[in-house]
Order: structure tokens, then C-alpha cells, then sequence
């Protein structure tokens, strides 16, 4: 007791004399400008210097309900010093910060003074991954610093060039101007790959020059979404050349700032030359205003749900067609947009027109989820629409059946869309694994069965088996020497390397296909015969798919937490189920160490039901004694997982 006394009285006298004693010597500076920061959550309101202390006035900004944390370790860091906090004012050091409703909180932390003349500090909350930290923070008043600061993009009007099949590497190449390795960005790129409908992913490393390469395997001329930090942009390139972008990271981090974006800009945030340079300096410095045909919120969803479920077929294509033209209208008005630029928007708009309109089988779903209908339930007095060739007379005349379409992200899912359709609205004999060639039907529709997308459709068509994992067999070969030189090099290329990689994963171990035969056990058992061999040991499950993003990104970001339970009683579990194709997922599943199942459709579906599993992943920590402890939707994060399974371990 007479210890914590001691500390209540420490604590009161440091706040009386940060905030109140020696007032003549205290000096303000409000909303301090920085140079660069990790995360938008804690905002520098003002700080006050004194002789006694460095009092820190952060306003917070969070989702409502959740919690931050600012660790008992933070310090300020200036001119080679460290200064370790003190104190918080309205928030317990290294204890759960829960936020109010309103997404917002004020609160103080309180540092020892910093030597007079100190010009910046650091705000560093912690080295862990994750931690918020803010450099080069202006005690002086003066505005935030850019090498970029006055540099202007030539002033150049885009043209958009037509793009052609040509499979080669497109170069980028980057520096983030300055740039300090204690940033520590770490950069990924995502491309659309139109042969196999897929997003292909590539990681890249930030020298400590700010430097960057990224090297891109492309069918045609394409646009890749680069991100890292702050760094959020639209990338167009041209295979067999280089573009490259010097990137104002200080003047992106201000215009993220709630209480920076109002003061003078830096200039430019990005710099492009090479190829697209014109367009790419438009789009990411002044990109238009957004334009979907999709809800914007939760509300609109609700609205958009409750409007479809009781529509008919034509009422449902009128539906979009109203949302397409609203969305234009919208686009039209805009102004200062070259001609490339809005030829592109349009474009997007169109195709995910098509796309929405193509899918009468939402009115079924959303009769389902207004009525909270279970999908796997028989609906009484229900009338199914079932749409044929007349309903689809909209597609030719959105759909131009130009190559310019290849610069679109939507075209490849349109093409799966286009692929899927039953157009004759008949039930069709399929082979096994198989989805039926309506190439027939498409031609019906388009009034042709020439260009572009029909050569795209060919190459789709027998990509779809490698991306399987299921390597061409002869019947296909034949077929893929019929497609286009451009296409068929590249599916070649794909059999090729997928062979090759079914060759190395019969090579690899430290993995585990269904210790238990699961079979014939009930689907109301199973789940309980997969986890009682592993009694006396911690189990994480993973639901997951192999076609889920966001479950391979969670798998990569675990690995590391992975390796630091290698030898302790904890078993990684991963379950999937039917609609992960088997081929796909038994050639995946060589490179996620752990015991691995695929469920039936049966098994699946009741294992989800009885635990709540509304999508993939999905994470559930078991006890040793078998017991569920914890279940959620969603990664929870590498540093909260190994927090997790620590505390699991240790009971």
C-alpha cells in the first residue's frame, strides 16, 4: 500500500509540474508538422516543453469498441538520445485503450524535458511490428521536409495506346524520397492475370536508400497495384519495358494526416517517367473522384438486399442499368480528366455493368438473406428465374470486344463470368471437374466468335486446369496449339513450371494429410475424432480455402510465429472443404507445415454451422484439454496470434 501511495503522489506531482509549474519557461507547439510516421491512429495535437517534462497531447482515432495500446517502452529519440516515457494522462501504459463510440480520444504522455534547442524527436512506442512511430517531429515549427519539395511532372496530355499480346518482364523501378532504414517498408505488388483469372503477388525489399525493383511477368500492357506504408498506387506498365517513380513519402504521410492535410503542400506525391509516365502521374496525383456501381456502405447493401429480393429478371438488369447510368453521369461531370484517363473509368464502368447484370442468381440470394433462409434449405412457393439467351442483350453492346478491355481488372473476372454462364437457362451434361465450353453460346450473344475475347476465353479455358495443379493432358495440349502464338507460349510455360513444381513437392515434409481416415466418420463426429489424438497438446485451426486471399496472406504472415513453436505441444491444424479443388489444394498444402484435412461438402457445412464459421479464414484456438477457447473471423495478426498460443502453453 505504501508503495502505491508513492507512486500516485510521484505521478500527481509530474502532471502538476508538466501542466502547471514553471509556466513562464513552458513552451507550445501546436499541431508540430513530421516528416514521417507509421500509422494514422495517433495524431500529435500539441506538445509542451518545458524544464520538467515533454508532455505529449495525442488525439486517438480508432474503429468504435476496439482497443490500441501504448506500451510502458515507448520513448522519445533525438539527436542520439532516448528518453523514455513517464507517465500517460488518461490512458494506462501497456493496458487496453478501449474506444468509445465516437472513434475518437484525447489523452497525454508525458516524456522527461529534452535539452533546449532540441529541433526534432522520434516517437518511437516500440520496435515490435506494428508499433506506432513518428519521425521527425518539428519542435521548431517549421513545416515538414521533402527532397521532392517544388519538383513539378512535365506537363504532358496521356495517350493510351491499344495493347497486344507480348509476354515479357516489365521493370519498375522506385525510390522513396528520403527515406531512413528505421522505416523498415516492406513493398508488395498485386497484377491481374487475365490468362488465369488469378492475382498474382510479389514481395519486394526497400533498400536503405529508399530504392526499390520490382520485375513483372506480363501477357500484355497492364496495370499493378503497388503498396507499402502510405504508399497506395496504380501502376500501368508495358512488358519488355521500364517505368520508374520517385515517391514524396512526406508529403503522402501530410495528406494523411488529420491535422497536416491543411497545411501548404510538399508538391507531387508521385514522380513517374518511362513508360505511361503521363498517365500514371495522372491517376495517382489527381485521380478522379470514385465511381461504383457497388454499395458504399453497410446501409446501402441492407437497402440494395432488400430491393433485389423481390425482383424479377428484367426489374434486376434494369436495376444496374440505372446504377451504370447514375455512376456515368457521375463520371461525366467530372473535370480536368485527359481523354485516356476517362476512356479507362468508362471502361471499368462497363464491364462491371456486365458483370453485375450477369448475375441474376443474386435475386435468389438476396430472397434468402431478407428472409433468413439458409442456403442449404428447400424453398416452398419460391419460383426460381431462370434467364436465356434474350436476357443477355445487353452484353454486346457493353462489352466492345477490344484489346483496350486488357487494361480493365474487371476483364478477367468477366471472363470467368462469360465462362460460367448458362446462357440456354437448360441443365447440362458436364464432365467431372470440368465447366462445360458455351464458347457457342458466347459467339450467339456477341454475333462473332472472332477477337480478342474470344482468345482470351481459349487461353482461359485451359489455364483453369493449371491453376488446378492439374498439368495439360494430351487432348488439351492439342488445343493449346491451336490458341494464338502469344497465348499458347504461355500456357506452355505455366505446364512447364507446374510440372516442375509437382515434381519438388513430392520432395517436401513436415506435413501431414488426414492422420485420420475421415471418410465414413458422421459429420456430427468428426471434428471431435480429428482433435483427440492431439490431448495434452494446444491445437490452432485454420478454416481456410484455396482460393482465399486472405488466407494464404494470413499463412505468411504466421509462418514466423510457426517456426517459434517448433518442438512445444502445439499442433497447427488446417481444414478445408470441398470447394477447394483437391488437385489445387494437394499441391498448396506441401508448403503449410501442420496436419491438413479437406472436408466434405456435408462435413464442412455442419463443422461450420456448429462453430460459426461464416467465412474464410477462420481461426479457433483448443485447449490441452480439448476445450475451445477462443474462435474468430478474420487473422488476428502474428503478434496477437503467438500472444495467444504463449498463454494457451503456459496454463
Amino acid at each position: 500500500m505504501k508503495t502505491l501511495v508513492i507512486k500516485q503522489t510521484l505521478l500527481t506531482c509530474l502532471l502538476f509540474l508538466s501542466c502547471t509549474g514553471l509556466q513562464a519557461q513552458e513552451r507550445i507547439v501546436e499541431q508540430p508538422a513530421f516528416d514521417a510516421w507509421s500509422s494514422t491512429t495517433l495524431e500529435i495535437d500539441k506538445i509542451a516543453l518545458s524544464d520538467t517534462a515533454t508532455v505529449f497531447y495525442i488525439d486517438a482515432y480508432f474503429r468504435p469498441k476496439y482497443w490500441i495500446q501504448v506500451v510502458k517502452e515507448t520513448t522519445l529519440r533525438a539527436d542520439g538520445k532516448t528518453y523514455p516515457i513517464k507517465a500517460g494522462d488518461g490512458i494506462t501504459l501497456s493496458e487496453k485503450f478501449w474506444m468509445p463510440e465516437s472513434g475518437e480520444a484525447s489523452f497525454r504522455l508525458i516524456f522527461p524535458p529534452l535539452p533546449k534547442g532540441t529541433k526534432t524527436v522520434d516517437f518511437i512506442e516500440g520496435d515490435e511490428e506494428g508499433a506506432f512511430k513518428i519521425w521527425n517531429i518539428h519542435l521548431d515549427g517549421s513545416p515538414a521536409n521533402s527532397s521532392l519539395a517544388g519538383k513539378k511532372n512535365p506537363a504532358e496530355t496521356p495517350v493510351l495506346e491499344t495493347p497486344i499480346l507480348n509476354s515479357g518482364i516489365a521493370t519498375l523501378k522506385g525510390k522513396i524520397a528520403d527515406y531512413k532504414p528505421v522505416f523498415g517498408l516492406d513493398g508488395t505488388s498485386w497484377s491481374y492475370n487475365t490468362l488465369t483469372g488469378g492475382v498474382d503477388e510479389l514481395h519486394f525489399k526497400i533498400q536503405p536508400d529508399g530504392t526499390f525493383t520490382q520485375e513483372i511477368p506480363l501477357l500484355h500492357a497492364s496495370w499493378i497495384h503497388l503498396a507499402t506504408g502510405f504508399i497506395n498506387c496504380r501502376v500501368y506498365l508495358k512488358p519488355g519495358e521500364m517505368t520508374s517513380v520517385e515517391i514524396n513519402f512526406p508529403e503522402i504521410c501530410r495528406q494523411q494526416s488529420k491535422k497536416q492535410k491543411d497545411k501548404p503542400s510538399l508538391g507531387e506525391k508521385y514522380f513517374f517517367t518511362g513508360a505511361f509516365a503521363a498517365l500514371n502521374n495522372e491517376v495517382n496525383n489527381r485521380p478522379a473522384a470514385p465511381t461504383s456501381l457497388s454499395p458504399q456502405s453497410q446501409e446501402e447493401y441492407i437497402k440494395m438486399m432488400s430491393d433485389v429480393a423481390s425482383m424479377n429478371l428484367d426489374e434486376f438488369k434494369d436495376y444496374w442499368l440505372k446504377r451504370y447510368q447514375e455512376a456515368k453521369a457521375k463520371l461525366d461531370g467530372q473535370t480536368g480528366l485527359s481523354e485516356a484517363y476517362r476512356t479507362l473509368l468508362l471502361q471499368d464502368l462497363k464491364l462491371s455493368f456486365v458483370q453485375q447484370a450477369m448475375s441474376p442468381s443474386m435475386i435468389e440470394y438476396a430472397y434468402r438473406s431478407v428472409n433468413k433462409i439458409p442456403r442449404d434449405s428447400v424453398l416452398v412457393d419460391y419460383v426460381k428465374p431462370i434467364p436465356t439467351f434474350d436476357y443477355y442483350d445487353f452484353i454486346p453492346q457493353y462489352i466492345s470486344n477490344s484489346p483496350l478491355e486488357l487494361y480493365s481488372n474487371s476483364y478477367a473476372y468477366l471472363l470467368d463470368a462469360l465462362r460460367y454462364t448458362n446462357f440456354r437457362g437448360e441443365k447440362q451434361a458436364t464432365e467431372e471437374g470440368k465447366v462445360p465450353d458455351n464458347t457457342a453460346d458466347i459467339a450467339k450473344v456477341m454475333g462473332t466468335d472472332k477477337g480478342i475475347l474470344f482468345e482470351m476465353l481459349a487461353g482461359r479455358r485451359l489455364a483453369a486446369s493449371i491453376k488446378e495443379f492439374k498439368p495439360l493432358d494430351e487432348k488439351e495440349l492439342q488445343l493449346a496449339e491451336q490458341t494464338v502464338p502469344e497465348i499458347r507460349s504461355a500456357l506452355l510455360d505455366m505446364n512447364d513450371k507446374l510440372k516442375q513444381t509437382i515434381e519438388e513437392n513430392k520432395k517436401k515434409s513436415g506435413y501431414t494429410v488426414n492422420r485420420v481416415n475421415i471418410a465414413d466418420i458422421p459429420a456430427e463426429e468428426l471434428f471431435n475424432a480429428i482433435t483427440t489424438p492431439y490431448r495434452g497438446k494446444v491445437v490452432f485451426v485454420d478454416f481456410w480455402a484455396t482460393w482465399c486471399g486472405p488466407c494464404k496472406a494470413a499463412m505468411r504472415a504466421s509462418e514466423p510465429v510457426k517456426k517459434d513453436f517448433v518442438g512445444k505441444d502445439i499442433v497447427f491444424l488446417y481444414l478445408a472443404g470441398e470447394n477447394s479443388p483437391k488437385g489445387t489444394w494437394e499441391q498448396m498444402i506441401p508448403d503449410i507445415k501442420g496436419e491438413h484435412y479437406r472436408m466434405t461438402d456435408a462435413q464442412w457445412t455442419y463443422i461450420c454451422n456448429k462453430f460459426g464459421v461464416q467465412g474464410v479464414p477462420s481461426y479457433m484456438i483448443i485447449s490441452k484439454d480439448g476445450t475451445p477457447t477462443h474462435f474468430q473471423v478474420g487473422f488476428m495478426g502474428p503478434d496477437k496470434m503467438k500472444e495467444m498460443l504463449m498463454k494457451e502453453l503456459d496454463k
